[in-house]
């Protein structure tokens, strides 16, 4: 647990941040005369349905909850961000995840929020290849089948049963079609580009890391909670208890100090320094026997 102390986790990294900003080839721009088309499935409709992409402000109702990269651009709302984060967030708490499958699963998610992506019509439609990127770090993180849309998931802590994702699916394809994507064989097509290509890799340029909350840190202070003893648990809670009550007293006596100040201050004012000092030495014998 130490370890979460002393550094920032990241939930995207560059450079496989800007492995997906791009779709294909850096010949390939963006098509600024689409509009946004909603992917259906277990996504939920863009609220800029048939708008063309637009910026995201920060800090407001509307900001992203997750792929803030694509703040400058993107068909999304907190409506699609916020189910990718509890997804992320499950995957970090109940699904054993490692680092990597965070971090690739967390770019597959984000899929939906990139532009090209929102203009299209269908399940967001990924490039094989990074489909097998997320399988292979992915496929010993555990995962549900969510009985209302058919799809699996990262393992929630409502899902009785959860497997392992080699368990569920064989290989990066058929991994992205039972979580609710299309694939594509063909990375480098330009006449359908797809999210996660080589090219895009190659072509992305280097940015800040997108900070996100330290869920590897909550994963471990539970899996710690988790593997102690009752006494142990007890012992910690007393030791909560005492703490607590530790500095409670110690705001109780900086706020007797701030009112012994005051009327320090006030009694100076009134009858000079000397009544002042007398008068206040009297209402501290008085605070203290308190």
């Amino acid at each position: 647990m130490g370890r979460c102390l002393t550094k920032n986790v990241f939930l995207v990294q560059s450079p496989i941040l800007f492995l997906l900003i791009s779709f294909s080839s850096g010949a390939l721009k963006p098509d600024s005369r689409g509009v946004c088309v909603s992917k259906g499935g277990r996504f939920p409709p863009y609220e800029s349905e048939g708008k063309p992409p637009k910026s995201v402000g920060t800090g407001g109702s509307k900001d992203l909850t997750l792929c803030q990269v694509f703040r400058k651009r993107t068909c999304c709302s907190p409506a699609q961000t916020n189910p990718a984060f509890v997804a992320v967030r499950n995957l970090a708490t109940f699904g054993e995840a490692s680092q990597d499958c965070l971090h690739l699963f967390e770019l597959l998610e984000c899929s939906v929020c990139n532009p090209n992506v929102g203009i299209q019509p269908g399940p967001p439609r990924i490039c094989a290849s990074f489909c097998n990127k997320v399988f292979e770090a992915c496929k010993d993180a555990y995962f549900a089948s969510n009985a209302l849309t058919q799809m699996i998931g990262p393992c929630g802590v409502n899902d009785i049963i959860c497997v392992k994702t080699s368990n569920w699916e064989s290989n990066g394809t058929s991994f992205c079609e039972a979580a609710g994507f299309s694939v594509q064989r063909n990375d480098d097509s330009r006449e359908k580009p797809c999210y996660g290509s080589k090219a895009s890799l190659e072509s992305s340029k280097k940015t800040k890391p997108l900070k996100t909350e330290t869920l590897s840190c909550f994963k471990d202070l539970l899996q710690w909670v988790r593997v102690m003893t009752t006494i142990q648990k007890v012992s910690l809670g007393v030791s909560f208890l005492v703490a607590g009550m530790f500095l409670i007293r110690k705001w109780n006596n900086r706020n007797q100090k701030q009112r012994l100040a005051a009327i320090q201050r006030a009694a100076r004012r009134l009858g000079g320094k000397a009544n002042g000092n007398s008068y206040s030495a009297a209402i501290h014998r008085r605070v203290v026997q308190s």
